[in-house]
């Protein structure tokens, strides 16, 4: 029988892992932010749901299973390999040799998404792309072989759920972000960066760009676009300044004063209003700042007193 020797020897005894379920038995173990659950099947069975509404990361122990996926691919799925599931897909499992003498026996691990979204930013920050290597993909389901190292990495990861050590938490915490930037180094990079980041159209940087604009009815702190593009402050200076020519506050005032502009056209709309309707909590900031993009102040470009000579006069 198909078996991964370190896993399966870090797992509890079976009497501690109470069967209520001959198909699918499931024995679970908390953490603060992630879920360890060991999956136990006596009895063959077809087309077994399983669905997260978190990445999910599941490794075999014993056995075999046939997944069946919602694109219409069915594949074995053995020991010492790992499937990883995007939030909210679903797929269906065969187990086609299930029993008492031979136990198919696989674990999950299920990871809140704001920890998969810190990690991104992380790697974000250490890998530059100008090319659209960060792609938005349509890969649901990755399917991959693991290495040595991640085969340990899931044998110490099961103890330290089962077992309580001390620093337990602090520990988990650790070995599922080398466990998560192992994922991000394989087939799973695709899927979990497209998932978790909820990016815009094509990269992070669109990401970002896209919240700007959602966001112009109100102050936006350069932060924020951070998190909405999974990077951390210094990389999105650098990727604006790379890719745009421009800090991402300039940006920020660029993409107001052109709505400014915009909303400016009607005439029964004071500069006050603008101003409040853009996010300024002072109207003297916002005068000072449109006359500086545009040359020229809110009124007189309303009333089509002097002619804009500013830098985005043309925009």
């Amino acid at each position: 029988m198909p078996v991964s020797p370190s896993i399966a020897a870090a797992l509890p005894v079976p009497s501690q892992r109470p069967l209520y379920r001959l198909v699918e038995n499931r024995t679970t173990f908390g953490g603060h932010d992630v879920e360890l659950a060991i999956y136990d099947t006596l009895r063959p069975a077809e087309r077994v749901a399983l669905k997260a509404d978190h990445p999910l990361y599941c490794g075999m122990v014993t056995g075999v299973k046939h997944i069946h996926t919602a694109q219409g691919e069915v594949f074995p799925f053995v020991p010492q390999e790992s499937l990883v599931l995007a939030p909210g897909e679903e797929i269906w499992i065969d187990f086609p040799g299930a029993s008492d003498a031979a136990p198919t026996t696989c674990l999950t691990i299920g990871v809140e998404e704001d920890k998969v979204r810190d990690l991104v930013a992380r790697f974000n920050d250490t890998m530059q792309r100008h090319d659209g290597a960060w792609a938005v993909p349509d890969a649901r389901v990755a399917h991959f072989g693991n290495t040595a190292s991640v085969e340990q990495l899931l044998a110490t990861l099961t103890r330290l759920f089962t077992e309580n050590p001390p620093f337990r938490d602090a520990l988990i915490d650790l070995n599922v972000s080398e466990l998560l930037l192992r994922m991000l180094q394989t087939q799973a990079r695709a899927l979990l960066l497209g998932q978790t980041a909820m990016l815009a159209t094509q990269n992070s940087l669109a990401a970002a760009v896209q919240h700007v604009r959602d966001n112009l009815h109100r102050p936006i702190e350069v932060a924020e676009v951070a998190g909405a593009a999974c990077m951390s402050v210094s990389s999105l200076y650098r990727y604006f300044r790379n890719e745009l020519g421009m800090t991402p506050l300039a940006f920020i005032h660029r993409e107001q004063m052109q709505e400014a502009r915009r909303q400016l056209t009607d005439v029964q709309r004071s500069v006050t209003e603008v101003s409040f309707a853009l996010g300024f909590r002072s109207v003297s900031h916002f005068i000072r700042l449109f006359q500086r993009h545009i040359g020229t102040t809110p009124k007189q470009y309303q009333l089509g007193l002097v002619r804009p000579s500013g830098p985005d006069a043309r925009a």
